[in-house]
């Protein structure tokens, strides 16, 4: 957990959610809080290829006794694709990480067509990215929620132009996005991309290959600022002028 203010970590603490199976790129906070928790829910993204809950959001909500959190679960959300085709939508090949809008209210699956990756998406124009709108359920609808092609409210099917989905936020109808691997493997840099879901393309694109060295994981977005942390402990501010 970091603090904004004092610019420093000031506690950490396990999700509910946490299993071997999990690969946590993306979490977003939402708009409804649990009577006694010490925030709103947040949306966790599970992104790992094949596992059993590849396509479910878990909603969990945190909880502050003397200094200490707890996490607990209280919504699960999972994306049925089974009838995308027949609707005139495009499949993703799996893993969304999940952004919400909260000026909005809306609940968006970002992911691709085909995996991200550079050996599997090969060349830029084979894959497109694609982002999918549904409602943001609310708590009182129940603790098990399955979105099908029915639910899907728009879907924005976008350019591809950097490997290596990482995690991302979303703000009045923008994705921020991090992509890449790091100095690590050149091959996949580190980028980050802003997505206008409504225009249906990329707005504003960031080569941060020698500002961030390490691989970038999420983002969040803060009094005009991009603040992206990486798989060390290292928090990067980034300004939306550049």
């Amino acid at each position: 957990m970091y603090d904004f203010k004092t610019k420093k970590v000031i506690s950490s603490f396990d999700l509910a959610s946490k299993r071997k199976g999990n690969h946590c790129n993306t979490g977003n906070f939402g708009i409804e809080k649990v009577k006694g928790a010490s925030f709103p829910v947040m949306y966790i993204s599970l992104g790992k290829p094949g596992d059993v809950d590849e396509f479910v959001c878990l909603v969990e909500s945190f909880t502050e006794c003397k200094g200490k959190y707890t996490s607990e679960i209280v919504q699960r959300i999972k994306m049925d694709q089974s009838q995308f085709e027949a609707k005139g939508l495009k499949p993703i090949w799996g893993c969304p990480n999940w952004v919400v809008d909260k000026e909005r209210k809306h609940l968006w699956a970002f992911s691709a067509i085909k995996r991200t990756i550079r050996s599997v998406t090969g060349p830029f124009e084979s894959n497109k990215y694609v982002a999918v709108k549904y409602r943001l359920p609310k708590l009182s609808e129940g603790k098990e929620i399955v979105l099908t092609a029915n639910d899907v409210l728009d879907e924005a099917v976008m350019e591809f132009d950097a490997y290596a989905t990482q995690g991302g936020t979303m703000k009045d109808g923008k994705i921020y996005y991090a992509f890449g691997f790091g100095k690590k493997h050149p091959e996949s840099p580190s980028q980050l991309r802003v997505y206008d879901t409504d225009k249906q393309c990329i707005v504003q694109r960031y080569d941060i290959t020698d500002d961030v060295p390490e691989e970038p994981e999420d983002v969040a977005v803060y009094k005009g600022k991009i603040y992206l942390n990486t798989n060390s402990d290292k928090i990067y501010v980034i300004t939306s002028e550049r």
